[in-house]
């Protein structure tokens, strides 16, 4: 479940702060709604997708499994329930680990001008990605400053790239 939780986290930080960084020309509201709108309905994805691909990977094993044995039928045996709670629950943990790893990227928002809510958002991303890449480096104990510095670039790569394309698009509005 922790794999989930980190993959849902990043997923929803790193295309949160795209939707910030990427918005981050108009006005706080409509940022803010923008962040909330896109954190929501990747959360929601993300809810939805990791439940129906886990369902059909595990419900894949449980049809080998009901092939191989000699009672075929293995529908609401306690294998089957347990796959369904798994499938529900890994979807849950994925969904929500998005929302939270977008929604805390809306806070400043409510309390900082934009561009300083921009880069307190940027931070925050740093910040959590890079320690989550020395907990990867420390559970494959492999260097956990080099992962750190993994995540944290592909945190201002996301950040930068988007940051541009908005100047090139606003600029290209005047």
């Amino acid at each position: 479940m922790t794999g989930k939780f980190v993959r849902g986290y990043i997923d929803g930080s790193l295309s949160t702060l795209g939707i910030l960084v990427g918005a981050s020309s108009a006005s706080a509201p409509v940022i803010v709604a923008a962040a909330v709108g896109g954190t929501l309905a990747n959360g929601v994805s993300n809810l939805l997708s990791a439940y129906s691909a886990e369902g059909i990977e595990l419900y894949k094993d449980l049809r080998r499994t009901e092939n191989a044995m000699v009672a075929k039928e293995l529908k609401g045996s306690l294998p089957e329930r347990r796959v369904s709670r798994l499938t529900v629950r890994m979807g849950l943990v994925d969904g929500l680990a998005t929302i939270i790893g977008g929604g805390i990227l809306v806070l400043p928002y409510l309390f900082l001008p934009s561009f300083q809510a921009m880069l307190v958002a940027v931070g925050l991303v740093l910040v959590s990605i890079s320690s989550i890449g020395v907990y990867l480096g420390k559970l494959s104990k492999r260097n956990m400053l080099l992962s750190a510095i993994k995540m944290a670039l592909y945190c201002i790569v996301v950040a930068g790239l988007v940051y541009l394309i908005q100047m090139l698009i606003v600029s290209g509005q005047r």
